[in-house]
């Protein structure tokens, strides 16, 4: 019995003690009983000690204690676990060591031959191991590495971070270094005699953050320090200074704050300097140049939130000139921003199990040449409800919404528009599995005008105000066809869709504001109103067909597309040239879907039916045989579409395995109408357990006004659970 109590008292105060290295155990579970195995249990009765040898496991709770033997002395309140220690616990990595040693008051303790795998996957090991009474941990010969260990692949590890002495001090929070040195396959690179970051296990600490490195034929070598400071527990502040040698300093800051409701956050750049061409020329005056994003979210209710967005820049050429990202994304707000324009708005939107509101006021800077802000709008305000409402089953459902909005602009019509719609729709399936959709559609407008030129250039701005009511019904019916074959199963589904429109007798009066661009897609040639917004009303009766089509080999290889077409019947054309809807004839629409498992091909396209010539195609293809991987798309537009970019466009992106842990990669972007290429990167790339290595060259052929080509090489390296050192991605 005293050599079974002995024992409990060893297995007691070791898993109490061996917990106590990194984290207090709770009075809850020491209280637990303890259980002990071993081949033999024995009692020295005139040293008083306890010893439990072979093959010892000790339990406590979700802790575990592993060893060759187990000693305790009484005496002197000390426990010694010696041979193959290892330490387990729910609540933290395993650890192992040849020896540890603990006082019974387990407030300190020894170990020799330490090792631990962290949370992170890394890998930290000492020759000796000391915990003191106030709970600082202090290694000795230490070294950390996320990568796999020589004693496991044979090899010196890709990295290693050595030190003499490592303290960590949980008073601070923060870990102490002496005589550290970065070794790289074994062989030391960077040496300092002190060194000190933040405990990692410490939730937010002040600090200098690893820089970002670059070169560019525009700004030339480039040099960003970050360093964060965290001001509270709910902010922080990140200031990064950047330094270049072809143009003076730019400064960058981001700012974060969380609420109980929300967050917030901004960033922003500032310099004063000339302009720069795209070799790195300074030319003309000097002048402040900034750019300034932000934006937050915040709850009202369950229901309800409010936003807001900001986006500023001095010129249009700030953000490209630095290579800064024009898109903010961390909060994008409700209003989307085109292409090329900055967008600062002020949203308020609810949801609920039936309804969506949202209130928005915006305004917008353009960053494109030979574009005037003057004529941009101001969105002041734009309100939208939207209610649904379940009729039943066989009813249907009913959708109702209000629209008004008021757009202003220093040079331009100033528009105001409200408008009230309530539409109807219902599915029936009849016992043969045809499908039939009737719809109905009934809305009101109300448009005030003001500043409308007049038929010639010298006429005075004249306004305008009017109403008018539009409606349409229709239907659309739909016949899925399913045959199941041995090796492959078929889908085959024929629509047709009859829609009847009242007449527009405003049409020439109303300004198109929100239905400028729509391109003729599938969900496009089915819908009841294939206008997107309210401007733009399509009149008379029209017919659209089509079928869809699938065919699948159990899984492993499916070909899919759609086939279809619209006829208008009466009414006048509405839609813009290019849009594959402004003749009484659609362009036909058609796609194809085809996976091969390792071969995907998606394409679609609208074919002029006149004359068969292919007014748009999108085009994707990706591939991989062994080392080897491809995606190709390509892009065409018709002529007569207003759209941003090339009229025809192919990406190609090629990568290759070259060994197990090199690849190379290119990508090229071709401006096909212009034959030049736009953008080509090239680069290797090394990644192990532990370490990514990226070399990528890049070469930009665009011009913005008076900057030109410019060309970059980017070096990134990443030591997992480290950090990166190099070019930004």
């Amino acid at each position: 019995m005293a050599v079974r109590a002995g024992f409990a008292s060893i297995a007691a105060l070791f898993l109490a003690g061996t917990a106590g290295l990194h984290a207090q155990t709770s009075a809850s579970e020491d209280a637990q009983p303890v259980y002990i195995e071993a081949d033999t249990m024995s009692e020295n009765r005139d040293s008083g000690a306890y010893f439990a040898r072979g093959n010892v496991e000790a339990r406590q709770g979700t802790r575990t204690v592993t060893a060759d033997e187990l000693e305790y002395r009484p005496e002197t309140g000390r426990v010694i676990a010696r041979g193959n220690v290892t330490i387990y616990s729910e609540d933290a990595p395993p650890q192992y060591a040849d020896e540890i040693e603990l006082d019974n008051e387990m407030g300190s303790g020894i170990a020799t031959g330490f090792s631990t795998l962290m949370e992170n996957n890394g890998r930290a090991a000492a020759a000796h191991a000391v915990r003191r009474q106030n709970g600082t941990l202090e290694l000795r010969d230490a070294y950390y590495t996320a990568c796999q260990l020589c004693s496991e692949t044979g090899h010196e590890p890709t990295w290693r971070l050595r030190a003499r002495r490592v303290v960590q001090d949980t008073e601070d929070q923060m870990i102490y270094y002496e005589n550290v040195r970065f070794e790289a396959l074994g062989v030391p690179v960077f040496y300092a005699p002190a060194f000190a970051h933040p405990d990692p296990s410490s939730e937010r600490r002040s600090g200098f953050l690893f820089p970002t490195v670059g070169v560019s034929s525009r700004l030339g070598l480039t040099y960003k320090q970050p360093y964060y400071w965290a001001i509270s527990p709910y902010q922080d502040l990140t200031v990064s200074p950047v330094l270049m040698t072809n143009v003076r300093p730019l400064m960058t800051a981001e700012y974060r704050r969380r609420f109980y409701s929300g967050r917030l956050g901004f960033e922003g750049s500032l310099t004063y300097e000339r302009e720069i061409d795209g070799d790195g020329e300074r030319f003309g005056e000097d002048a402040l140049r900034y750019h300034l994003f932000g934006g937050g979210r915040f709850d009202i209710n369950d229901d309800w939130d409010w936003g807001f967005g900001v986006q500023l820049a001095s010129d249009n050429l700030h953000l490209r000139r630095y290579d800064l990202n024009e898109v903010y994304d961390d909060y994008p707000g409700l209003v989307e921003s085109n292409v090329g324009r900055l967008t600062s708005q002020l949203y308020v939107q609810g949801q609920g199990q039936n309804y969506y509101s949202e209130l928005i006021s915006a305004a917008f800077q353009s960053l494109l040449i030979g574009e005037d802000d003057n004529t941009l709008p101001v969105v002041a305000p734009m309100a939208d409800h939207r209610m649904t409402f379940d009729l039943g089953e066989r009813a249907g459902f009913l959708r109702t919404r209000v629209n008004a909005v008021g757009l202003t602009r220093d040079a331009g019509v100033d528009y105001r528009r409200a408008s009230a719609q309530a539409n109807w729709s219902a599915r029936w399936i009849a016992p043969s599995g045809l499908v039939l959709e009737p719809f109905a559609l009934a809305r009101a407008d109300y448009y005030s005008l003001e500043d409308l030129p007049g038929p010639l250039p010298a006429d005075p701005l004249t306004s305008d105000s009017f109403s008018r009511v539009l409606g349409l019904a229709g239907a659309e019916a739909s016949w899925p066809l399913f045959r199941r074959g041995e090796s492959v199963d078929v889908v085959l589904e024929p629509v047709l869709q009859v829609v009847a429109a009242t007449d527009d007798d405003f049409a020439n009066r109303v300004p198109n504001e929100d239905s400028q661009n729509v391109d003729l897609t599938e969900s496009v040639l089915f819908a009841a109103n294939r206008a997107p917004g309210f401007d733009i009303w399509e009149e008379g009766l029209r017919v659209t067909y089509g079928a869809r089509f699938l065919a699948d080999w159990t899984g492993t290889t499916s070909v899919g597309g759609f086939l279809g077409h619209s006829q208008r019947i009466d009414g006048d054309p509405v839609f813009a040239a290019g849009s594959g809807l402004s003749n009484d004839q659609s362009d036909i629409v058609a796609s194809l879907d085809v996976n091969l498992s390792q071969f995907v091909i998606a394409a679609d396209t609208r074919i002029d039916p006149q004359t068969g010539t292919l007014n748009r195609v999108n085009f994707s293809t990706y591939g991989s045989y062994g080392p080897v991987s491809g995606v190709l798309v390509y892009t065409r537009f018709d002529d007569s579409q207003v759209l941003p970019g090339p009229r025809e466009e192919a990406v190609l992106s090629l990568s290759t395995r070259i060994t197990d842990n090199w690849s190379f990669g290119y990508s090229v972007t071709r401006d096909l109408e212009a034959d030049v290429s736009r953008l080509q990167s090239a680069g290797f790339t090394y990644r192990d357990y532990c370490t990514e290595l990226a070399i990528i060259y890049q070469r930009e052929n665009y011009t913005y006004g008076v900057l030109g080509p410019s060309e970059s090489v980017q070096i990134r390296l990443t030591l997992f659970t480290l950090g990166s050192v190099g070019s930004e991605d």
